[in-house]
């Protein structure tokens, strides 16, 4: 078996599911289980399984799926998924000597568990709620953070509701070699409010709405409300292994700034539309993620922001793969940039956003690996050397 997922613990499996071989090479195995995962409202998982039977398993494959809740310990998603592993290979197994030393057990349920659905008192309602708190330091520097983020979501077939609230502050304090100190500081909040209505298998309509702050960004106040729409080249249900999807929405933001602008501006109200496109694809042959969003200011068209990112893991040949990651931003669109411009100590500690008609990162990779075709033994000696 070639299992291909990010999120699983091989050595567990290994130890745990040993009625196959595990082999790194694709191109070996009988069976290719390619593992994709979505995050749920409440925090937890949505896992899907393919198994995509080779060589003298070719003509078959099927798909298994499953939930682990936000709640769930790692070691809780390890053996759920060990379970649902099993449950899949069985097929492929009881056509192999392995079959000999299979069974089969059933937990029976307890009551009318099997039968009578379990009543949701929260009505699909999620809340979370976290806090988080740092301190560090050294002889002539320290730094404390602290961040709180609170958020409620409903998500059926039918609607998709989110609502999220988060503050966050960083200080500093550097002591200089003359003897003056020097400090910084920065502060954000913001709400938002996603509504979403599933119109078909492709259609979706819905909204945003959202309120935050940024010392950052010169942002007292910012205002954003935005309709739009979204189509699914792919029917939604594929979403775990493809999705392509355009999305259009139309809106207005009001910003009251900290400080006038360039533009000599204290507050203004400006309409915009974004149109953005997305794609994501998990295949045998690896995975591609693309995404491209184009933001403009409707009484000012020359004022726009065009982000494109990619990133794309793909196997050559046995063994060889490549890896690569991009992403181009061109900004036309800083309005909210001070009039003043940023002072030296702003830019040595990153404490305003600069003036800049573009940004960009990337990043590119190879591996290959030789060998054994077996991946089956766990030796845990000295993994902490």
């Amino acid at each position: 078996m070639f299992l291909d997922c990010d999120r699983c613990d091989f050595d567990f499996l290994t130890t745990n599911v040993s009625f196959v071989d595990y082999v790194r090479d694709r191109t070996v195995a009988d069976v290719h289980v390619l593992v994709s995962t979505q995050d749920t409202p409440g925090g937890g998982l949505a896992w899907t399984l393919k198994f995509i039977g080779l060589g003298r398993f070719q003509d078959h494959a099927h798909t298994m799926t499953f939930s682990t809740p936000g709640t769930a310990t790692g070691d809780d998603q390890r053996r759920e998924f060990a379970r649902v592993l099993k449950l899949g290979l069985v097929f492929f197994a009881a056509d192999t000597p392995a079959a000999a030393h299979l069974n089969v057990t059933f937990d029976q349920p307890a009551g009318d568990a099997r039968t009578t659905p379990k009543q949701d008192p929260w009505n699909f309602w999620l809340f979370q709620l976290n806090a988080n708190g740092n301190l560090n330091g050294q002889a002539l520097t320290s730094s404390a953070s602290y961040s709180f983020n609170v958020s409620a979501n409903r998500t059926t077939d039918k609607w998709k509701i989110n609502f999220s609230g988060n503050t966050n502050q960083n200080r500093n304090v550097f002591s200089l070699d003359d003897g003056s100190t020097v400090r910084s500081l920065t502060s954000s909040w913001s709400a938002n409010q996603l509504i979403v209505k599933s119109v078909n298998a492709h259609w979706s309509i819905g909204g945003t709405a959202a309120a935050s702050r940024s010392t950052f960004s010169n942002e007292n106040r910012d205002y954003r409300l935005a309709p739009g729409v979204e189509f699914d080249v792919f029917p939604y249900s594929q979403s775990t292994r493809r999705i392509l999807t355009v999305l259009y929405t139309v809106g207005v933001s009001h910003y009251d700034y900290v400080a006038a602008t360039i533009f000599g501006k204290l507050h203004e109200t400006v309409p915009e539309h974004t149109l953005a496109a997305g794609l994501s694809v998990k295949e045998p042959w690896g995975s591609l993620q693309a995404m491209s969003n184009f933001t403009q200011q409707l009484d000012a068209l020359s004022r726009y922001r065009l982000s494109t990112n990619v990133q794309a893991n793909i196997r050559i040949v046995n063994g060889l793969s490549f890896n690569v990651y991009a992403e181009y931003d061109r900004i036309r669109n800083q309005i909210f940039l001070p009039a003043g411009g940023a002072s030296s100590t702003s830019i040595l500690l990153q404490i305003q956003q600069l003036a800049t008609g573009f940004s960009y990162s990337g990043g590119v990779g190879f591996t290959y690996s030789f060998g054994s075709i077996f991946n089956n033994i766990v030796n845990p000696r000295f993994n902490g050397s």
